[in-house]
């Protein structure tokens, strides 16, 4: 019997320093390694101090950089909004404290827009307008992805309840101007992260505690679904990401277990997005993982949080490699890892609350 979804809140610590890049702070690096870029990204409070409310949270690639969204404490108040990168990519500031794009889940669409959403969808333009689009019914708690499969976009996240979840989804042919509801096989749970591939759409359930994982796979662009379950062991993850790989799908989250109380990086791979086989992580170090994203040669970089030799618990990590044979990178103490992405020239970029992490 499946448990009850619970939704999980990452919050996003506040954004400290200037728009600027200290330059003292990027010596030469070797291909593969972490430059860290400090005081990179807009302060996102009056005070100029880091808050548990505020900062960037998803990154979407988009030109030669990434669009930043997340909340924002303008001084009068939190509100939703995004962030531009730099030309270089290694800093991000707020084109304007308020009226920014608000979303939980976003996507670049061709013409160089961005559609994000929460209970409906929004369309941030190139030229920074973000103007409302469709509503979503039933009116969903959570929007958890939006992807895109040719010119059709596809979004997924649910109703949340005391006894039961509810997942839902959505398909638009016309940039999120308007949606129409899909049929989905249920489960007692929501839909998480979701990746296409032409016209194959493969989501998982963000949350497997008491039973085995849902995975809905598509063969038509999100028209229709079957459901196939995963199961996961004792690990009970909740999912953050879903990568599309070079071998096929990559499941990327959390497991907890009374073996691993701190977490550890839970991985599921699948060649056709239909049957999955966990990946055996007992040899990487516990964490907590808060996002995931594939390299141009294949890497893997999963990013979250990590006790270190003295103890510390709320430092910043990453875990970087081929699936089977990943390895840890410290990235410090100082700040929170938030949010990664591959960039278009290859390079990988996270975001902290205050810095940005650069590897070539």
């Amino acid at each position: 019997m499946r448990g009850r979804v619970s939704l999980v809140v990452l919050l996003a610590l506040a954004l400290a320093g200037c728009s600027g890049t200290d330059q003292s702070t990027t010596p030469a690096a070797k291909p593969g390694d972490f430059v860290l870029h400090a005081h990179a990204v807009q302060v996102g409070n009056a005070e100029g101090k880091p808050s548990a409310y505020d900062g960037i949270s998803i990154l979407v690639p988009l030109g030669q950089c990434a669009i930043g969204i997340g909340v924002y404490d303008t001084g009068n108040g939190t509100a939703g909004a995004h962030w531009t990168g730099g030309t270089d990519c290694t800093s991000f500031k707020v084109p304007a404290p308020s009226g920014g794009l608000t979303a939980t889940a976003a996507v670049a669409m061709a013409d160089g827009s961005v559609v994000g959403g929460t209970n409906a969808l929004r369309r941030l333009s190139p030229e920074g307008t973000v103007t409302t689009l469709a509503d979503l019914t039933p009116r969903p708690d959570r929007i958890n992805a939006i992807v895109r499969s040719g010119d059709r976009l596809v979004i997924g996240g649910g109703q949340l309840g005391e006894d039961k979840s509810t997942p839902l989804m959505w398909t638009s042919d016309d940039g999120g101007k308007s949606v129409t509801p899909v049929q989905l096989p249920q489960v007692n749970g929501i839909v998480g992260p979701m990746a296409a591939n032409g016209d194959t759409v493969v989501a998982i359930e963000q949350l497997a505690k008491d039973g085995p994982l849902g995975s809905w796979r598509s063969a038509d662009g999100g028209r229709t679904w079957q459901l196939a379950e995963i199961n996961t062991g004792p690990a009970g993850p909740i999912i953050t990401n879903l990568l599309r790989t070079a071998h096929g799908w990559l499941i990327v989250g959390t497991g907890e277990d009374e073996h691993n109380p701190a977490g550890r990086p839970f991985l599921a791979s699948s060649s056709d997005g239909a049957a999955w086989q966990v990946v055996d992580t007992s040899k990487l170090d516990a964490g907590q993982v808060v996002d995931a994203t594939v390299t141009k040669s294949d890497d893997v970089v999963i990013i979250g949080s990590a006790p270190t030799s003295d103890s510390k618990s709320g430092c910043s990590a990453a875990w970087v490699g081929p699936v089977g044979s990943m390895h840890r990178v410290d990235l410090g103490c100082d700040d929170v890892a938030k949010a990664t992405t591959t960039l278009a020239d290859g390079r990988v970029i996270i975001v902290g609350a205050s810095s940005v992490w650069v590897r070539a």
